[in-house]
Formats: structure tokens, C-alpha cells, sequence
């Protein structure tokens, strides 16, 4: 679960990557899956959150431990925020209604061709990055989530969602969004 973990000095990467993105004495643990259980590292991360929680999802859907740690956490009264692809809410199983009902306040950045974002800053502290959705069928791919524990990296990802969060629109209704398909009883 928590493979590694690495005190990095980021001062060493090439003279190509700008002052602004070094993060000298950030902690990295990362999780593998399938050999791994990413859920549950996640699910640690957002258990362990004691103010917010800023979200950004391309797949997210019921079944998903993941989104039950987020629910849970907005009924702990932690500030859980998410921004979705607009094509999050028309997706199978989709879980942006569950979270809707549970108080979770829901964005879709329907500006960017793809919101393929799959982050997570947590208390201005932790961020969860990596090709890991938000999804049940997660866990059977090849995919990484690292957890970063940076107050620079956490800024860094917190200013890009405020970004598109001031470019995406609020999400009230599933139908708004998806075509739903009508039988014509004539």
C-alpha cells in the first residue's frame, strides 16, 4: 500500500522545470494496482481529512469505496468539493448523484475538451494524483495513485481546480446533462 515512501529533493530535477513547481522536502507514497489495494489508500487519505477535500474526476462511480470515503467524509462535516467531466454524470453506475445527495456540492467543467483530472487536495496538505479513477473497475487496471504530502504541491493542484472551477457550471440535474431516452407512446 504505502510502497514508498521518499523525502525528495525536487532542487535536483533538470533546469527546465520552474522555480514555482519545486517542493523540496515533499513525502510521495504511491500504490500500484491491480497487485495493490489503491482504494484503500485513498480511502485513508480522505478519512484522515479534517477540513476539505477539493476534487477533480473524470470516472467516478457507485461501488466505489472511494466515493463512499467521500460521502462519509461530508457527513463528518469535512467541506468535500468536486469537479467532473461533463460526461461523469451520463456514465453507467455513475456516482455523482449519490454524492448530489449527500450534500456535495458538484461542478462540470464542460469548457475543457476532456476534465481527465484525477485529484484529490486534501486539508491544503495532501494531494492524490495518478491515473487511478475514481471508480470501482479501478482496482482490476494497470494504473498508480501517488499521495504527495506537500503544502506547495497541494497549493499547486488547489489554484488549477479553483482555475476550473471559475470555468465549469454547477450540476443540479442528471437530465440537464444526459440524453435520456424517450419512448414515443403514440
Amino acid at each position: 500500500m504505502f510502497r514508498v515512501a521518499l523525502s525528495l529533493t525536487l532542487a535536483a530535477l533538470s533546469p527546465a522545470v520552474p522555480a514555482s513547481s519545486l517542493a523540496p522536502g515533499a513525502a510521495i507514497a504511491v500504490c500500484f494496482s491491480p497487485e495493490e489495494n489503491c482504494a484503500a489508500f485513498a480511502d485513508r487519505a480522505i478519512g484522515n481529512a479534517e477540513r476539505e477535500i477539493l476534487v477533480g474526476a473524470y470516472g467516478l462511480t457507485n461501488g466505489s469505496s472511494i466515493v463512499e470515503a467521500l460521502i462519509r467524509a461530508k457527513q463528518r462535516g469535512i467541506d468535500v468539493r468536486l469537479i467532473a467531466d461533463k460526461t461523469t454524470p451520463c456514465e453507467r453506475n455513475s456516482a455523482v448523484e449519490p454524492l448530489t445527495a449527500a450534500g456535495v456540492p458538484i461542478w462540470i467543467d464542460d469548457q475543457a475538451r476532456i476534465a481527465h483530472a484525477k485529484t484529490m487536495v486534501i486539508d491544503g496538505a495532501i494531494t492524490l494524483t495518478g491515473s487511478y479513477n475514481w471508480t470501482r473497475g479501478a482496482a482490476s487496471n494497470s494504473e498508480n495513485l501517488n499521495l504527495i504530502s506537500s503544502p506547495e504541491v497541494a497549493a499547486a493542484y488547489a489554484a488549477h481546480w479553483r482555475q476550473r472551477l471559475a470555468v465549469s457550471v454547477r450540476f443540479d440535474r442528471k437530465e440537464d446533462w444526459c440524453r435520456v431516452a424517450t419512448t414515443d407512446a403514440r
